[in-house]
C-alpha cells in the first residue's frame, strides 16, 4: 500500500501502472542475489558471530533497529500490475496440461495425521512443507513430524498435547491449554526448520536441523496466546515476523531479526488506519499471503495490494500490484461498512509459469451462508503476460470448487486442498475427501477412467493415510 499523502510515492505508483505490463521479465528475480550480497557487505561479521548458538540463553539483545527499510522498485523488474478494476473480464479456460505433463503420488501413513474422531483432517489439520530430502507435516493435534521424500516416517521434530475436541461437525480447543508446538507457521530453508512452542503461556522460538535430527536453538520471544505467530526463516541465521493485526497492532506489518533476537529492520504499516470503527465484535481480517518463491520469502499484507519479495533484511521488492481501483476494500470498509460492491483477494498461488488468483465480491461473515458472495477464479499466464478468468461470479468457494485435471493418470481436486510451489502443484487427499468428490454432482461429468481411478484410490486408501498427488 502506498501512502496517499506522500507525493513521491504517488509518482512511483503511477510509474508502476504504466511500466509494469510492458516488461517481459519475471518480477523480482534481479534481487535474488541481493540477499546474499547484503549479507556479505553489511552483516558478515555479525553473522559469523551468530553461527554458534551456545550463548543463546545469556545473549543480550541490543536496543534499536539496525537498518532503514526500503521498498523501492527494482528498475530491471518492475512489478506486474493485475488490473482487477477493469471488469471487462478476459475469459479463457484454465488448462493444467499447459503447465504440467506428468503426475506422481506419495502416500503418507501416520495415525496422527488423520483423526479417527474427525477424518476431515483439514480441521486443525497439518501444514505440509517439501524440501529436496524431506516432507514436514505440522498440526495442532500432533506436533511436527518429518518424513523422507517418499513419505516414509523419519522422526518427530516436536510434540504437543492433543487438546482438540470434536463436537459433531465442530472442533474446538483452548489455546491456553496448549503445551508444545503451538500450531503456528512452520517454515523451512535448506535443512533448517523454524517453528515456535508454548508452555504456560510462554513462547519459545526453535530452530531444528533436519539433517542432524536435533534442535540447535531455542529462545524466548513475546507471543500472543490468542494469535498464531508468523515467524519465517530467511536463512539459518535470519528470520522475519509478520505482526500486522488491523485492530491490535496497526503500526507495523513486518520485522526482520537475526535469530538471536537483534531487530534488523521494521517495516511500517501503510494501510489507512481503521479509525472510528467503535467497539464490539469484528470480522476476522482476511489472511495475508506468505510463501517462498525462487527461495525468497514473499509477503502480501492483509488488506493490502502489493506483493513483496524479501530480498534482504531491510529490502522489500514490489513484485505484483493488485489494482482494485474503486472496488478496493480498506480497513474501515472491511470492519464496518457495506462490502456489496467491494472486492477482496481470496487465494493467491504462484507457480513458475502462472499465478492462480481468486478474489471475491460481497464477502463478509454472513454472505457465504446466504449465497450472495461471488468468487472470481482467474490466472495470470507468464508467457502471454495476460490475466484470464476461467470462472466469473460463481457462488462456489474454493473448498467446494472442483478443478478439472486432464493430465494422464491424475485425479480431479478441490482447489483449497492444493498447494503450488515453483514447478509443482500438490494436492492432499484423505479417504473422506475422495469420498466427497465421488458423491459430488460434478463427479458424473468426469471421464469414466478418471471416475474409476478415483474410486479405486478411495478403496485402497486407509483411514490413517494421506495421499499426495504431485503434478510436474
Amino acid at each position: 500500500m502506498i501512502k496517499t499523502e506522500n507525493f513521491q510515492k504517488i509518482v512511483i505508483l503511477i510509474f508502476l501502472v504504466i511500466t509494469a505490463c510492458s516488461n517481459s521479465k519475471r518480477p523480482g528475480l534481479a534481487d535474488k542475489e541481493l540477499f546474499a550480497q547484503r549479507q556479505v557487505d553489511t552483516l558478515q561479521q555479525g553473522l559469523e558471530q551468530m553461527a554458534d548458538f551456545s550463548d543463546i540463553g545469556t545473549y543480550i539483545v541490543p536496543q534499536g533497529i539496525k537498518f532503514t527499510e526500503s521498498r523501492a522498485v527494482d528498475p530491471a523488474n518492475p512489478p506486474v500490475v493485475f488490473d482487477v478494476a477493469n471488469r471487462n473480464l478476459n475469459i479463457r479456460k484454465f488448462n493444467l496440461s499447459d503447465y504440467y505433463t506428468k503426475v506422481r503420488y506419495i502416500k503418507i501413513k501416520d495415525s496422527k495425521l488423520v483423526s479417527k474422531e474427525n477424518p476431515r483432517f483439514e480441521m486443525f489439520g497439518p501444514q505440509f512443507i517439501f524440501t529436496d530430502d524431506f516432507i514436514i507435516a505440522g498440526g495442532i493435534r500432533f506436533g511436527i513430524h518429518c518424513y523422507d521424500k517418499d513419505g516414509n516416517f523419519s522422526n518427530v521434530i516436536e510434540t504437543n498435547n492433543d487438546i482438540v475436541r470434536y463436537y459433531g461437525a465442530a472442533a474446538m480447543y483452548n489455546p491456553r491449554d496448549l503445551k508444545g508446538f503451538d500450531g503456528s507457521m512452520i517454515t523451512v530453508k535448506g535443512n533448517y526448520c523454524l517453528y515456535s512452542i508454548v508452555e504456560d503461556g510462554e513462547f519459545t522460538l526453535c530452530l531444528y536441523d533436519m539433517a542432524r535430527k536435533e534442535k540447535i536453538m531455542d529462545r524466548p520471544f513475546n507471543g500472543n496466546i490468542n494469535v498464531k505467530s508468523n515467524n519465517m526463516i530467511l536463512d539459518n541465521r535470519l528470520m522475519a515476523r509478520y505482526v500486522y493485526e488491523p485492530v491490535r497492532t496497526p503500526e507495523a506489518f513486518l520485522f526482520t531479526f537475526d535469530l538471536k533476537g537483534d531487530t534488523l529492520c521494521r517495516f511500517p504499516n501503510y494501510n489507512p488506519p481503521a479509525q472510528g470503527i467503535g467497539g464490539g465484535s469484528y470480522l476476522s481480517p482476511p489472511p495475508p499471503d506468505i510463501y517462498y518463491y525462487g527461495g525468497l520469502l514473499t509477503v502480501r499484507q492483509s488488506l493490502n495490494d502489493t506483493v513483496y519479495r524479501v530480498a534482504a533484511p531491510e529490502r522489500l521488492v514490489p513484485a505484483y500490484l493488485l489494482n482494485f481501483g474503486s472496488y478496493k476494500t480498506d480497513e474501515r470498509t472491511y470492519f464496518r461498512d457495506n462490502l456489496s460492491e467491494k472486492l477482496l483477494p481470496h487465494i493467491w498461488k504462484e507457480a513458475e509459469q502462472y499465478i492462480l488468483f481468486v478474489y471475491s465480491q460481497n464477502r463478509d461473515g454472513n454472505t457465504r451462508q446466504s449465497g450472495s458472495v461471488r468468487f472470481f477464479y482467474s490466472y495470470y499466464d507468464r508467457k502471454s503476460r495476460q490475466l484470464y478468468h476461467f470462472s466469473e461470479g460463481t457462488s462456489l468457494p474454493s473448498d467446494q470448487y472442483l478443478m478439472d485435471n486432464p493430465i494422464p493418470d491424475s485425479l480431479p481436486f478441490i482447489l483449497s486442498y492444493s498447494e503450488i510451489e515453483d514447478n509443482q502443484l500438490r494436492v492432499f487427499y484423505t479417504k473422506t475427501r475422495l469420498e466427497e468428490i465421488s458423491k459430488s454432482k460434478e463427479f458424473a461429468s468426469l471421464l469414466p477412467e478418471q471416475q474409476n481411478r478415483l474410486k479405486a484410490m478411495q478403496n485402497e486408501l486407509d483411514d490413517s493415510e494421506v495421499l499426495i498427488m504431485i503434478l510436474e
